[in-house]
Order: C-alpha cells, then sequence, then structure tokens
C-alpha cells in the first residue's frame, strides 16, 4: 500500500478537483485505492456521525463505498476547537494512522487530501507537515499559478518535506503564461531538486460557480429566478461605469454576474438587457418593481445583501473553488484536464507505483 497526500501551500489552490481527477485517473490505470481527508473542515452529519462533505462527495462519486469515519477521521467542528483551546485534545495523529492503515489493507493506494494548507490542523497536532514527516507518505503539493511569488513558498515547503516531497503540479495557468512556466519555472524547480509532474491549465468551467451556492457564500437573499439557481456564473463584472459604456463593457459575453449597486437601476437595467445570468445588488437597496418585472421577463436571477460592492468582489475571488465538487460537470471536466496534463510515467516514478493498465 503507498501513502500518498496531496496538499498545498495556499488555500483555495484546487486539491479536491485534483485529487478526484487524480483518483478517477489511478482507477482507470487499474489501481484500487481509498481516499480520505484525514482532517476535514466541511462538517457533515451522516448517519450521526461528523464526516468531511468534500470527501464524503468524491467517496460516492467514485463509488468507493467507505463510511463516514473511513472518509474523515478527524473533521473541525466547533467542539473540536472547543477542546483544543481548553488543552483537551486526544492523540488525532493515532486516529488517522490507524485508519489508513485499515483502508490500506487490500488496496494499492490510499489518497489523503489536505485541508486549506499544509499547516492545517496543527492546532490538534494533524497538520499536513506533521502527517507527511511522521508516517513518511510521498506528498504532491498542488498550487496556482498567478504569479512567481509561488515559488517562495514552494520552496520553503520543499525544505521542510524534503524527501517527502514527490514533485509538484501547476494548477490554473493562464495561456499566456504557459511559456514563462516552461522556459523559466520548470528548470529552476529542477534546479532546487523539484519535480513539476503536470500543469493544469486555467479553466473557465473550474472556476465558475452556481447562483445556488453564490447565494450561499455572499448571504444573499433571492428576489427572482429561484428555478434558475443551478445556473452556472463563470466570470463577473462590477457595474460601476457610466451606463453609456454598459454596451461595451459587457461585450457580449456570456455567463456572467453583473455585482452593482443597488441605487443604480440603469445598470441594472443595462446589465439585464446584456444577457447577465446573475444580478447581485449590494448596499442592502432593493430594486424597484420596473428591474424586478424585466429580470422575471429575462429569467435572470436577482439577489440582494448587506455588503457594499469592494466587500462583495473581495468575497467572490475563490468562489469557484467552493463550489467545485457538487457540480458532476466539473468533476468530469477535472478528470480530464488532469489526464491531459500530469505527466504520469512521471509521477509513478516519483511515488514508486506501478500501473495495472
Amino acid at each position: 500500500m503507498k501513502l500518498i497526500y496531496v496538499g498545498s501551500v495556499r488555500a483555495f489552490a484546487g486539491k479536491n478537483l485534483f485529487s478526484l481527477g487524480l483518483a478517477r485517473n489511478m482507477m482507470n490505470h487499474g489501481l484500487s485505492l481509498a481516499v480520505m481527508k484525514p482532517y476535514g473542515s466541511n462538517p457533515q452529519a451522516i448517519d450521526d456521525t461528523y464526516t468531511d462533505g468534500d470527501a464524503w462527495i468524491m467517496n460516492e462519486t467514485l463509488e468507493l463505498g467507505q463510511t463516514p469515519d473511513q472518509c474523515c477521521p478527524v473533521v473541525r467542528t466547533q467542539d473540536l476547537v472547543a477542546k483544543a483551546l481548553r488543552g483537551h485534545s486526544e492523540d488525532y495523529m493515532a486516529r488517522i494512522k490507524a485508519m489508513y492503515e485499515e483502508m490500506g489493507q487490500g488496496r494499492d493506494v490510499v489518497l489523503l487530501c489536505g485541508t486549506g494548507t499544509l499547516r492545517s490542523g496543527a492546532m490538534v497536532g494533524v497538520g499536513g507537515y506533521k502527517l507527511a514527516l511522521e508516517s513518511g507518505v510521498k506528498v504532491i503539493i498542488i498550487d496556482r499559478y498567478e504569479n512567481d511569488f509561488f515559488l517562495d513558498d514552494l520552496l520553503s515547503a520543499a525544505l521542510r518535506l524534503k524527501d517527502n516531497l514527490a514533485g509538484v503540479v501547476i494548477n490554473a495557468v493562464d495561456q499566456e503564461m504557459n511559456a514563462a512556466l516552461t522556459e523559466q519555472v520548470t528548470p529552476f524547480l529542477a534546479k532546487q531538486g523539484i519535480k513539476v509532474l503536470g500543469a493544469l491549465p486555467k479553466d473557465d468551467l473550474l472556476s465558475s460557480v452556481s447562483v445556488r451556492v453564490l447565494a450561499e457564500i455572499l448571504g444573499a437573499k433571492p428576489l427572482t429566478g429561484f428555478s434558475h439557481t443551478d445556473r452556472m456564473i463563470k466570470r463577473f463584472f462590477i457595474g460601476a461605469m457610466q451606463v453609456g459604456h454598459a454596451s461595451r463593457f459587457f461585450g457580449g459575453a456570456r455567463d456572467f454576474a453583473c455585482l452593482v449597486g443597488g441605487d443604480r437601476p440603469d445598470m441594472q437595467m443595462a446589465a439585464i438587457e446584456a444577457g447577465a445570468a446573475c444580478l447581485i445588488l449590494t448596499g442592502n437597496f432593493y430594486p424597484s418593481e420596473i428591474i424586478i418585472s424585466r429580470a422575471e421577463e429575462h429569467d435572470v436571477p436577482v439577489m440582494v445583501v448587506r455588503a457594499d460592492t469592494f466587500t462583495v468582489s473581495r468575497s467572490l475571488e475563490f468562489a469557484g473553488m467552493r463550489d467545485s465538487l457538487s457540480q458532476p460537470e466539473k468533476i468530469k471536466r477535472a478528470t480530464e484536464l488532469v489526464k491531459e496534463g500530469v505527466d504520469f510515467d512521471a509521477l509513478y516514478q516519483a511515488l514508486g507505483i506501478k500501473p495495472k493498465k
């Protein structure tokens, strides 16, 4: 049995979708496996037992037949945090080790999917770094390539993990960054002894978010479009310009949400007419009956939030990553991207695994 840990040095790096895509491809290569989040931060009750909601979705999607405890033996709940703060923590690391040893019996791979960053879980003694070093698990770091500063984090992680680091996968690579990644970043990391096992392109579908989840993230009050909450939002526009520039600003875009002040009925109407998939009104201002009526005619969901436009825009930065496992089309796309973007020969060599197909 081989232990693999998928972690990141920054949150919202794409660990869940990558882990699911990796697991699906490994299964297609004839490997038997189990998937577990050692430490979960998305508590969900299944048959009176708390597990991690994302880990449970992975289990259901891959049809692994695991129990809630097997999916996530340590879940960050308010009770767990309270116990830790009072100094009443248990030996959670022992619980994790016992569980993955049990799940590894008769399987080729146990895939451990990290939560947050490699530091997450440290307050209860189950941080990613500690787990990797104590268990001898091979670590795959996945991170988003947004600028060169991520290299500092990767190098720092590599120094801590040493031989436990199998390599890195660069996620969400913009097309214009491909040349720099290939010609500069990958050779630089190779000189530092860090293998780049793959690169996944930035994808509009994977960064999209449903109207329903968007409303949950923002704590918004939906006013119209209740039958269209599964609509996927792929981009956001902030309607702060003069209305005369609106048509050029939206530019025929599709599947977009417009974030606009509730006191800007002119921009609200312009966004609806331009084909907005959703309207987010900030400042707790409610729209006029004319706006509501026109939105209903165009099947445009409208929601109201209390916060100002700037605050809401900041909270939307990683909205798509929070909705990653709830959409079957995202899971399918992630599996395809992992298949195309990961060098599985290099990955299996780094992990010491022989595929069976």
